[in-house]
């Protein structure tokens, strides 16, 4: 039998997203690993303290005093600091879950509401998972994830098409889940499915529990990320191509 060859190049991409209302910087590995620094911003500082370095020497950026959605593992950085704690538990399920490496951290006006905070933080993941993502060949494209949590379950389907396009149901009957808007909750996958440039559809099918529904829904979502962005085995149908019968994905081209 012939070589396999090089294991394939870990998907990566850093961002920084600045606007009036919140500054955000995101770094991301779709397969997991250690995480890039953040880019140099006058916004954040890059300095790591030593008691981090002695303790976590190969994270090659500042994690954040409260640390409870950090995790470091051998196969994966994670670390969410968006002043929304809600929030950074939800993304810290989405990475876990995802197979990914994420480090977020912002810092937004929530003195108005955690409107513009939430928005962004999903347009910054959105923009490096497409940025990560790249020529988009290769891939089994479509995913599908299915997750309970207790007596919730939601269900995602995601297609890496290119064409961003959003069809979320949660049902929540609560107006907030910490200081997290649950309408956010929805505007956020539309918002991640915007910059990712996906087609995504989140429901959550039943469920008494908020925080469940919105759980089962984020680690749903995960799954059908992890099987989509896996990665056809070489000399497999499909190998080396756009999984497409227009040989692109997008509407770039007269269909």
């Amino acid at each position: 039998m012939g070589s396999a060859g090089p294991p394939p190049s870990r998907r990566t991409a850093t961002i920084s997203r600045i606007t009036n209302e919140t500054k955000i910087q995101c770094s991301l590995s779709l397969d997991g690993g250690a995480l890039e620094a953040f880019e140099n911003s006058d916004h954040f500082s890059s300095d790591i303290p030593s008691a981090q370095k002695s303790k976590h020497p190969d994270v090659l950026f500042p994690l954040p005093p409260t640390h409870h959605a950090t995790q470091i593992t051998a196969t994966q950085q994670i670390s969410l600091s968006t002043g929304i704690g809600f929030l950074d538990h939800m993304l810290h399920a989405l990475s876990k879950h995802a197979g990914w490496s994420l480090a977020i951290r912002a810092s937004g006006d929530l003195f108005i509401d955690d409107h513009h905070t939430t928005e962004d933080v999903f347009l910054a993941l959105g923009t490096a998972f497409n940025k990560a993502l790249g020529a988009r060949a290769s891939l089994v494209r479509f995913g599908r994830g299915d997750a309970p949590l207790d007596e919730a379950l939601s269900g995602a389907v995601i297609d890496l098409s290119n064409r961003p396009y959003a069809v979320i149901d949660l049902g929540f009957t609560r107006e907030k889940i910490g200081d997290l808007s649950t309408e956010m909750i929805t505007h956020g996958f539309e918002s991640f499915a915007q910059a990712a440039s996906v087609t995504l559809h989140v429901k959550c099918v039943y469920g008494h529990n908020n925080h469940h529904r919105a759980e089962s829904a984020f680690k749903a979502l995960a799954v059908a990320c992890r099987t989509a962005c896996s990665r056809l085995g070489v000399g497999s149908a499909g190998w080396g191509d756009v999984t497409s019968t227009k040989g692109v994905l997008g509407s770039s081209v007269n269909e």
